[in-house]
Order: structure tokens, then C-alpha cells, then sequence
């Protein structure tokens, strides 16, 4: 009987522990949800553009052998009317010479998403592009080569979009 009970009592400890640990980490700001741990670092930066200035917050999280990211950018509307493919192919060119990356193969999923497969010294990567409205999201894992690929996958899974972003869209005047 004795045995029955801290069996379940060590099952509902390692219940609890696991869904507490699989929580998504979520960005009120950001409107998504991804698996980033706690330790995941946030950071801003803003730059000039030919249309405007450019906000980009990025979330790193460095665990053993990778580097998880999630960025976003509001665009200016102006940087619209250049493409949608422009927009990615700015944004691909930008990965590929921050990581001194070569690409493997670039895809386009839909109209909204695009996928980048990479190398850089010592490391293999992957990045989704997501264009929502006036946001760019850039979702990279970069990974040693020893690190197994099913962890990228599936870290590239978790990532949700909460909420419609209307990032960059008119802020209501007051009157």
C-alpha cells in the first residue's frame, strides 16, 4: 500500500514538473508564444532605412550547442509597396551576413512565410520568415552539428502567433 501511494505521489511530482517546465514562453509585446526558456534574453535595437526608422526586438536564448531566436520588426507601410519579396530577401541576406552563413536552400510556403536553410562555421541553421500585416517575424535555431535535428523542428513548431499583431499600423489620435 505504502508503495502505491509514492507511486503516485512521484507520478503527479513529475506531471506537474513537466507541464510546468513545457510552458511556452509568451511575449505580451511580441504576440507570440514559442519554447524559450526562462533564461531568454531581450533585447532592441533600432535602425535607419530608406523608409523610416526600423524597431527590431529580438529574444535570444543560448542553450548548450544552440542558439534560439525569436525577432520581430514593424515595418513602415512604405517598406510594403517594395514587395513582399524584397522584404524576405532583405531580411535572408541580413541572416546570412550576421551568422557569416551560406545558404542551402531558401523555400516559399505561402505568400506570408518564407524558409531559409543555412551553414555557418560549426553550426547548421534554420530560419522561418513570417510576414503578419506590418510585422516581420524571424524564427532561427542555430545548432552544432552534434546537436540532433528533431530539437530544431520542433522548436520551430512551438512557435504561435497569440494575437493579430497591427504592428506599425495607425495609433489612434487623441482627440
Amino acid at each position: 500500500m505504502a508503495n502505491q501511494r509514492w507511486n503516485l505521489v512521484l507520478c503527479a511530482l513529475l506531471w506537474f514538473t513537466t507541464v510546468a517546465w513545457a510552458e511556452p514562453y509568451v511575449s505580451a509585446d511580441g504576440r507570440f508564444s514559442a519554447d524559450l526558456s526562462s533564461s531568454t534574453v531581450c533585447s532592441t535595437s533600432q535602425s535607419e532605412s530608406p523608409v523610416g526608422a526600423v524597431v527590431t526586438t529580438v529574444y535570444l536564448d543560448r542553450q548548450p550547442g544552440r542558439f534560439l531566436t525569436v525577432s520581430y520588426t514593424d515595418l513602415p507601410k512604405l517598406a510594403l509597396l517594395a514587395g513582399r519579396d524584397r522584404i524576405f530577401d532583405e531580411a535572408r541576406d541580413g541572416m546570412l551576413q550576421q551568422c557569416s552563413g551560406s545558404q542551402s536552400s531558401w523555400q516559399r510556403l505561402d505568400s506570408q512565410t518564407r524558409r531559409l536553410l543555412y551553414t555557418s562555421p560549426g553550426h547548421r541553421g534554420e530560419t522561418i520568415f513570417r510576414l503578419e500585416k506590418f510585422r516581420l517575424y524571424v524564427i532561427d535555431v542555430r545548432s552544432e552539428l552534434a546537436v540532433e535535428p528533431q530539437m530544431d523542428a520542433q522548436f520551430l513548431r512551438s512557435f504561435k502567433i497569440i494575437s493579430p499583431p497591427a504592428a506599425s499600423a495607425p495609433a489612434p489620435k487623441e482627440p
